[in-house]
């Protein structure tokens, strides 16, 4: 296995850049036994720099951020069991009333981790003016815009995640993939 991997890595180190680098930081890093992390934030969001490791002690073992993010939308908002909930059942009224502090308690959850906050200042259907060579990935256009333009009427703000605080994970490998743990009672 060790020398079919070390193929597989040096020819993905020869073909691709971002590859090459990962595998280089991996070969420089002590060995822990553990995945390292490979999430980054987006660019703007602040991050809490993480404690540094104690010498003598290993490194946690790494929990993906969509798990970490997840699993806490699911322990302070119960949002996997709404969304996984056969609504076929209920009537509006009784899904509006069990859908409310869900989401209430969604955002109060998703602004504490990740500080959301609106993109764009300006009410919606005002004029905004756009900055030079705007970037696709904070503009999103809504049909054909005019030719050199740089006004536009803002439909919605968009969102940005201006801080990322994730609970920090401490559990058993096997177990970084779990949303939520099992409730369980004594059967008698």
């Amino acid at each position: 296995m060790q020398l079919g991997l070390a193929f597989r890595a040096f020819w993905r180190c020869l073909t691709d850049a971002k590859a090459a680098q990962r595998v280089a930081v991996a070969m420089d890093e002590p060995s822990t036994g553990l995945p390292a992390a490979t999430a980054t934030p987006a660019a703007g969001v602040e991050t809490k720099p993480a404690a540094p490791p104690a010498e003598s002690a290993a490194a946690p073992p790494a929990q993906n951020p969509a798990i970490s993010l997840l699993a806490a939308l699911q322990r302070e908002a119960r949002l996997i069991d709404l969304v996984h909930e056969n609504l076929d059942q209920y009537g509006d009224a009784q899904i509006g009333a069990a859908a409310r502090p869900c989401l209430k308690q969604c955002r109060e959850t998703l602004d504490r981790l990740l500080r959301i906050r609106p993109l764009e200042a300006a009410a919606e259907n005002e004029s905004i003016e756009l900055p030079e060579n705007a970037s696709p990935g904070r503009y999103h256009w809504l049909g054909e815009p005019a030719a050199g333009a740089t006004t536009a009427k803002l439909i919605h703000p968009g969102w940005q995640a201006s801080s990322l605080d994730l609970p920090r994970w401490s559990g058993p490998p096997e177990e970084a993939s779990v949303l939520a743990p099992a409730q369980v009672q004594s059967a008698s």
